[in-house]
């Protein structure tokens, strides 16, 4: 099992490197110009008030995008982080056994000393550790850039919504893992229906605040339980990150039951 998550590792180790660069240069570029937003805080004030509430709440939330938890909010954790990650745990959680299997490498994986279930923790294990490590990269840009342009934020909050964002990107990993481990025609439609819930969820949950009946069906997608601007003020809510791992867990076990049943050959 340590072999199969070393050699997984391994695979992925550049596409792991480009990914932990490209979002560090993200967070370099949109932070980087908080001194000039703050300066002309007045002016931008009066532009936002210009817009809709739908169209601000697409990309702020309810936050005030003049404070310094709105804008770090708005600028890395409420939409491009999330959204970066997602993507990030979708094609991992889309390929991960499906690599596999288009090379043909999954039958010697399996002719090993090793089960169908211990080879899919070790995927699963694998593609938490790829995640986990460029999540941590964009929390260690996070804080030196925050250090660096002076945006005043307790390190407490920036840790914590990272790790809530992290966990948001799980479970679009996990549903595209869920997937590919059904079956050929499921992996085929792995990343599309996870990119569809992704994106349908933050946009239905970002629009639910100004349009009240989607704050119904909003309850039933991930990102409603995600709450950077709050989270970033100190406000822990941890029941929806508990939930949202909960989801995460009973994604897995479908996995895990699709893969040790069906025909590896179908």
């Amino acid at each position: 099992m340590i072999a199969v998550i070393k050699w997984t590792l391994w695979q992925r180790r550049w596409s792991t490197l480009w990914w932990a660069i490209g979002i560090a240069a993200f967070i370099f570029l949109s932070l980087s110009f908080y001194a000039s937003f703050r300066d002309q805080a007045a002016q931008l004030n009066q532009v936002l008030d210009r817009l809709p509430a739908a169209a601000r709440s697409l990309f702020t939330g309810n936050a005030d995008f003049l404070s310094p938890q709105g804008f770090l909010s708005a600028r890395v954790y409420y939409l491009m982080l999330p959204l970066l990650l997602s993507f990030l745990a979708i094609g991992l959680g889309s390929s991960l056994i499906s690599r596999e299997e288009e090379t043909g490498t999954l039958e010697l994986l399996l002719a090993r000393p090793i089960s169908r279930t211990r080879l899919l923790a070790a995927k699963a294990l694998a593609g938490l550790i790829i995640t986990v490590t460029v999540s941590l990269t964009s929390l260690v840009s996070t804080l030196v850039i925050c250090k660096l342009v002076k945006l005043e934020i307790p390190l407490g909050g920036i840790v914590v919504t990272t790790l809530t964002c992290t966990v948001l990107a799980l479970v679009f990993g996990a549903l595209a893992f869920a997937m590919s481990a059904l079956g050929r025609s499921a992996r085929l439609a792995s990343v599309g229906l996870s990119v569809i819930v992704a994106l349908g969820g933050y946009i239905i949950s970002s629009l639910a605040g100004a349009v009240k009946w989607l704050e119904w069906p909003a309850k039933f997608f991930p990102y409603h339980y995600y709450r950077p601007t709050e989270t970033l003020a100190g406000v822990y809510v941890w029941r929806d990150s508990l939930l949202l791992l909960g989801v995460t867990a009973i994604l897995l076990i479908i996995a895990w039951q699709g893969f040790s049943k069906r025909d590896l050959n179908g």
